[in-house]
């Protein structure tokens, strides 16, 4: 079924407003992941200080804002992400066409914009490319990317796994770290096309040398020194 539900400029007056609407869109498990995702994102940027992206904007706080929205269109089934995009005017790659599950972040950010017009385009950029990455991502973005992967209920992540992250030189290495485990996880399982956005991530990534001394998860304790994922 599509998605096609109108937002007016005065749904979303303030983060109260916007965690109330998540919580009646989606499930309680990604509702909780949500809630993860902001406070790590909030954490992240305080842990790696930046001011390449504008932290407030009419009373919102960027991180909060950009995790309790990264998720709002998760739970559409992939009819439903392509006929929002139809009827909304939102460009698609033809990965994404392939696969809707990757635009889930432009779409969440479609519908928030649509509700809470004219917030920050960076913070709409960082969730639109939460999932796959892209290239030039500022602070925020980085922040996002990594917290949607480390937050405390994902189940898969250990203290131990979240330490290594965390202990990072800055936050370009500690994505690039996420970034690149995530690509060995996804190539174990057998998915040998990487998104586009994944790989022009890590190639600015490395330009910027971010991947020095990098040791994939597995091999953390390997000797010898780090290595980049290829």
């Amino acid at each position: 079924m599509s998605e096609n539900t109108t937002y007016t400029a005065d749904v979303i007056a303030n983060i109260e407003d916007l965690d109330g609407f998540l919580k009646g869109k989606v499930s309680e498990k990604r509702y909780i992941h949500s809630q993860g995702v902001a406070a790590t994102t909030a954490r992240l940027l305080e842990l790696y200080p930046s001011n390449n992206y504008p932290k407030t904007w009419k009373g919102f706080d960027a991180a909060y804002f950009c995790g309790l929205a990264h998720d709002i269109a998760r739970e559409m089934d992939d009819a439903s992400i392509l006929a929002y995009c139809h009827e909304n005017s939102v460009e698609l790659t033809q990965q994404e066409i392939d696969a809707p599950v990757l635009a889930h972040g432009k779409v969440s950010a479609d519908i928030v914009l649509r509700m809470c017009p004219g917030y920050p385009s960076s913070w709409k950029r960082a969730i639109e490319v939460h999932t796959t990455g892209g290239a030039g991502m500022d602070s925020l973005a980085l922040a996002l990317f990594v917290a949607d992967f480390i937050e405390p209920s994902r189940r898969f992540m250990t203290d131990e796994r979240r330490s290594y992250y965390l202990a990072s030189p800055n936050l370009g290495s500690c994505a690039y770290r996420v970034l690149c485990d995530m690509i060995d996880h996804w190539r174990e399982r057998g998915f040998l096309s990487i998104a586009n956005g994944s790989l022009e991530m890590k190639a600015d990534l490395e330009a910027k040398g971010c991947d020095e001394g990098r040791f994939p998860w597995m091999d953390r304790n390997a000797a010898g020194g780090g290595r980049s994922c290829s």
